[in-house]
C-alpha cells in the first residue's frame, strides 16, 4: 500500500512546492505507517524509533479530504482492478487508523533491518487486500506469516500487520576472516583471473556451506592471535643480496610485452567471483532475515525498558522520531566516522558520556507547522551549556526589530564563561598531539589562563549579537578599468558601478569601547577609514570593496553595510517606523532566534533582478500568503537542548495540515495517473 500511494505522488509534475516537501511525510504517516495497539515491541539496541498518531492525521486532514487524495492518486481503481470495492474509504482497508504507527531501524554489523507495525480493526477485510506474488510460511505464535517475492517478511494477527525487510551489512564481509567463514572472496580485479578457475566448482559447495553457516557479528567473534614480526623477518631479503628485477624479467619464459592482457577475460573472472558472493549474501540474507523475524514475533529479544517507550509515545502530535543513542547515529556515518578516527589517530572516539537520545517532534497548531529537535546531554554538559548561554538577550535590540525588517538572527552566548572554558578545552583536546609531554601542554594552557582576561574582554563584546536585514541598497562603488588610447597604449580608467546588495546591521553590546573608538581613530589618521556626522567610513580592499560603515549608539555598537540605515537610527525622529511585535517577543523569550517575513520574498527577488522560471514565478506567488519563518531556542530545558523551527502556513484551510494535503492534492494531475498492475510492495521504503 505505501508504495502505491508514495509511487503515485512522488512520480507527479505537480506545479506546486509543497506537494514535494510534504508528499513523503503523508503518504509514510498516512498510506502504510498505521497506528496498532503498542507495548513493547521495540528491541533494545534499535537505532532509530517513528511513531505517527494517526488519530490526529486524519483529524487535522480530515477523511474526506483523505479519501480525495488517494482517488485523485488511483489508490482506489488499483484495488477496484483486483475485484475489492474499498467504497472509495481508506477506512475500509481494515487498517486502524486511531492508533501510533510504528517503524524502528536496527543496524548490526551483519544485518541491517527495519520493520513497520501497522494496526488492523478488521483483519478479514485487510486480508484481502493481500494478493502478491510470494510463499507462504508457518504460522507463528499466533502470527500469520508470507515471503513476498523480493524478500520481504510478512507477519499478522487480529491487532496488527508487520513488514520485515533488510540487507547485509555493507562492511560486515570486508574482513577476510569472516568473509572466509561464509565461502565469500574478497579479491580485487587483478585477482579475479587466478580466481575464475576455481570459483566455478567452489560456487555449488560454498552455498551449500553458507545455508548452515550461524549469523556471528563481529563483537562476538574470536580471533587468533599472528605473529606479524615473525612473518615480516622470514620474508626479508638478506643484506647484501639485492633482487635483481631486470634479470628475473630477462630469465622469464614469457615476456610481459609479447602476451597481452586479455581484458574481456579479467571482466568475465571479475564478474563471476562477485556473481558467487552475491549469491551466498541473498543466502545468507533470506536466512538470518527469517531467523530475525522468528525471534521478533517469538518474543526472544530483550525490548526498549517500558518506561523509555512510554515517555516517547506521551503526547505524540502528528510524528515522532527517536534516536535512542545519539552516537548511534555517528556509527552510521561511516565516511564520517571514518574521516574522525583516522584524524585522531584513534577508533575510541565517542558521543556516549555528553550526548543520550535525541527526539524530533511535527506538531501543528491552526496554521503553523513545527519541528522541534531536543537533545538530551550528559551531566558536565547540561551544566556547562548553561554556563556558556546564561546571557539574557539585550531587551535594547527589540526596537530595531520593525515592520520593514525582513528577517534577524540573534544569539547570546557569556564571552566570561567561554574564554573561561579555553583553557580546559585545549587541554583536553590538544593531550593526543603531545604524547609524553603533557608538561607543556599544561604550561601552555596556564599562560593562556594567565594571558585571557575574560572579564575585561567581556566587557567589550559581553556575548549578545543582533543582526538585522532591512531590504535592499543600491551601493556605489568606485574602480579601476583599463583601456586603451589612439596610440594603442594602456591606461587606467576611474570608473563607478553601483550594485543591489542586501542591507544588514550587526549590533552588539560594548560596556567598554575605548578600545574599539581608539582602532578606528588610528585608521582615519592613516587614510584607512574616515569619519562625518557620527558615523565611521571603513576602506575594504584598499577602496576596491563596498565599504562598512560602524557607529557607537549608547552601549551598543553597529556596524552595516548601508550607511543610511545607521542614519535613520541616528535621526529616528524623521524615520518613524512601527515595531515588528511578533520578532519583538520571539527574541526577548530565547536564548537563540532567528526569523524571516516570508512574504516578503517575492518582493526581494524582483528588487535583486534574479530571473526565474515560470514555475518559480507561480511558487514566489504562493508565498505572498505565508506568515513568518522562525527558529528558536530556549536552551536547556531540564537535561535537554531544545530547538524549534516554524513555518506560519496560508489560513485558506482550517489548518496547516490540510493546507498541505490541497497543495498534494493541487500538485497531482489525473490524466498523468500511471497504470498500478504491480504487486503492492509494502515496505519499500527503507
Amino acid at each position: 500500500m505505501y508504495m502505491v500511494i508514495s509511487a503515485s505522488l512522488l512520480g507527479r509534475s505537480g506545479k506546486k512546492i509543497l506537494p514535494y516537501c510534504f508528499g513523503v511525510m503523508l503518504s509514510l504517516g498516512f498510506g502504510s505507517v498505521q497506528a496498532q495497539s503498542f507495548d513493547t515491541k521495540i528491541p533494545e539496541g534499535s537505532n532509530t524509533v517513528v511513531a505517527i498518531n494517526l488519530a490526529k492525521v486524519v483529524e487535522y486532514a480530515e477523511a474526506s479530504t483523505l479519501n480525495r487524495l488517494l482517488d485523485r492518486v488511483a489508490f482506489f481503481k488499483y484495488f477496484e482492478k483486483k475485484s475489492i470495492n474499498l467504497q472509495k474509504d481508506f477506512q475500509q482497508t481494515g487498517i486502524d487508523s486511531k492508533g501510533m504507527a510504528i517503524y524502528y531501524r536496527n543496524d548490526r554489523d551483519s544485518l541491517l533491518y527495519g520493520e513497520m507495525i501497522i494496526p488492523i480493526n478488521a483483519v478479514s477485510r485487510f486480508e484481502k487486500l493481500l494478493h502478491m506474488q510470494g510463499t507462504s510460511l508457518p504460522a507463528l505464535n499466533g502470527y500469520s506469516r508470507f515471503r513476498t517475492a523480493d524478500g520481504q517478511l510478512l507477519a499478522w494477527n487480529a491487532k496488527e500487520f508487520r513488514i520485515l525487510k533488510g540487507e547485509v551489512g555493507t562492511t560486515y564481509f570486508a574482513n577476510d576472516s569472516i568473509a572466509a567463514l561464509y565461502g565469500i572472496e574478497n579479491i580485487d580485479y587483478a585477482a579475479a583471473a587466478v580466481s575464475a578457475a576455481s570459483a566455478a566448482a567452489d560456487e555449488a559447495e560454498a552455498a551449500a556451506n553458507c545455508a548452515d553457516s550461524v549469523l556471528m557479528d563481529s563483537t562476538t567473534m574470536e580471533w587468533d592471535a599472528f605473529d606479524f614480526d615473525t612473518l615480516q623477518a622470514e620474508l626479508q631479503q638478506e643484506e647484501g643480496e639485492p633482487l635483481d628485477v631486470y634479470a628475473s624479467t630477462t630469465d622469464a619464459d614469457t615476456s610481459l610485452y609479447e602476451n597481452h592482457i586479455n581484458y574481456d577475460s579479467l571482466d568475465t573472472a571479475f564478474e563471476e567471483v562477485n556473481r558467487r558472493n552475491d549469491s551466498i549474501k541473498n543466502i545468507l540474507l533470506e536466512k538470518w532475515l527469517l531467523l530475525e523475524q522468528e525471534q521478533l514475533l517469538s518474543g526472544n529479544y530483550p525490548n526498549i525498558p517500558t518506561h523509555e517507550q512510554a515517555r516517547f509515545l506521551k503526547n505524540v502530535d502528528i510524528a515522532r522520531v527517536w534516536l535512542p543513542k545519539v552516537e548511534g547515529l555517528y556509527d552510521g556515518l561511516r565516511s564520517v566516522r571514518s574521516m574522525v578516527d583516522a584524524y585522531y589517530h584513534t577508533s575510541s572516539f565517542s558521543l556516549g558520556n555528553d550526548y543520550k537520545d535525541m527526539f524530533f517532534d511535527l506538531t501543528q497548531r491552526e496554521n503553523k507547522i513545527t519541528l522541534k529537535a531536543g537533545v538530551t546531554l550528559g551531566k558536565d554538559l547540561v551544566k556547562l551549556t548553561k554556563q556558556l548561554y546564561a546571557r539574557k538577550p539585550n531587551s535594547k535590540f527589540a526596537k530595531y526589530l520593525t515592520e520593514e525588517t525582513l528577517g534577524y538572527f540573534n544569539v547570546n552566548v557569556n564571552s566570561e564563561a567561554y574564554l573561561k572554558e579555553i583553557p580546559a578545552f585545549f587541554t583536553k583536546n590538544m593531550k593526543k598531539y603531545f604524547g609524553k609531554e603533557n608538561e607543556v601542554l599544561e604550561l601552555m594552557a596556564l599562560g593562556l589562563e594567565i594571558a585571557l582576561d575574560e572579564k575585561a574582554v567581556a566587557k567589550i563584546m559581553p556575548g549578545d549579537n543582533l543582526v538585522v536585514v532591512n531590504g535592499i541598497t543600491n551601493l556605489k562603488i568606485d574602480y579601476v578599468d583599463y583601456d586603451y588610447d589612439d596610440n594603442y597604449d594602456v591606461k587606467e580608467v576611474n570608473k563607478t558601478k553601483e550594485e543591489k546588495v542586501v542591507s544588514f546591521i550587526w549590533m552588539f553590546t560594548s560596556e567598554d569601547q575605548r578600545i574599539i573608538k581608539k582602532a578606528l581613530d588610528v585608521a582615519v589618521s592613516k587614510s584607512d577609514a574616515s569619519f562625518a556626522g557620527g558615523i565611521y567610513k571603513i576602506k575594504q580592499g584598499n577602496g576596491k570593496d563596498f565599504p562598512l560603515y560602524l557607529m557607537f549608539n549608547e552601549d551598543l555598537v553597529m556596524i552595516s553595510n548601508d550607511s543610511l540605515q545607521l542614519n535613520k537610527i541616528l535621526h529616528k525622529d524623521n524615520y518613524p517606523t512601527k515595531p515588528n511585535k511578533s520578532f519583538a517577543k520571539l527574541m526577548k523569550g530565547s536564548k537563540f532566534s532567528a526569523a524571516f517575513q516570508t512574504k516578503k520574498i517575492p518582493a526581494l527577488t524582483k528588487d535583486l533582478n534574479l530571473v526565474l522560471g515560470n514555475s518559480w514565478r507561480s511558487t514566489l506567488a504562493e508565498l505572498n500568503n505565508y506568515g513568518n519563518f522562525t527558529l528558536s531556542s530556549k536552551g536547556i530545558v531540564g537535561d535537554r537542548l531544545e530547538t524549534d523551527l516554524q513555518l506560519e502556513l496560508p489560513t485558506n484551510a482550517n489548518n496547516g495540515l490540510q493546507f498541505m494535503i490541497n497543495q498534494l492534492l493541487d500538485g497531482v494531475v489525473p490524466n498523468e495517473q500511471p497504470e498500478l498492475d504491480n504487486p503492492i510492495d509494502i515496505t519499500d521504503n527503507d
